[in-house]
């Protein structure tokens, strides 16, 4: 009889699943189960453990990344924005358990991972950002004299209450449920065009 063939994101899917739902301490033979193959047909694609659990659960490119490598587009800006931080924040909330289960573990992804060689798996979206924000600037449609700087603190003042709750867990302070749109706001106010 053949071994069933899979492919690497119906692998990471199934690793994801269960190392969320058993923890990091999960048997590579319940993984290999959930997938109906052998746990050898598992290290054929992964070296280890530690390297599965790492790919399985380290953050992906966001879909919204390919939305705004297009551009900004007509709407207003503040509209965008608005949109944008709404997919950021859910891309967090997906992500969050991922990184609570890497954290238990103990793991150092970046050295897993080797990223000075392979890159830091959130550069794209970084990238993206930056471009966004900079195609705005030079249409004159928001004042940013540095979108790197501009893009990181927006997208970092956005995962600040995901990581509080991690870190801090009840102890973290409530932001309140209009959080998101208030950071919106403070970042609107400061890069908004004056009338002259």
């Amino acid at each position: 009889m053949r071994p069933r063939s899979f492919s690497d994101e119906e692998l990471l899917d199934t690793a994801r699943r269960c190392f969320l739902e058993h923890g990091p301490s999960v048997s590579t033979d319940v993984i290999a189960q959930e997938l109906g193959v052998s746990q050898a047909a598992l290290f054929k694609r992964f070296r280890t453990k530690q390297e599965l659990m790492v790919r399985a659960l380290i953050p992906r490119t966001p879909p919204w990344v390919a939305e705004i490598e297009q551009g900004p587009d007509a709407r207003p800006v503040l509209e965008q924005m608005r949109e944008l931080a709404a997919k950021i924040d859910a891309f967090l909330v997906q992500q969050l358990p991922c990184i609570s289960v890497l954290s238990a573990a103990k793991t150092h992804p970046a050295k897993v991972l080797n990223w000075e060689k392979e890159g830091w798996p959130g550069m794209p979206a970084h990238r993206a950002m930056v471009g966004w924000f900079a195609r705005l600037a030079e249409q004159g449609r928001i004042v940013a004299p540095s979108p790197a700087a501009l893009a990181t603190a927006f997208s970092s003042s956005l995962q600040v209450p995901h990581f509080m709750k991690h870190a801090l867990g009840s102890a973290a302070p409530e932001l309140g449920d209009d959080y998101r749109d208030r950071v919106v706001e403070v970042f609107w106010r400061g890069i908004e065009p004056r009338a002259v």
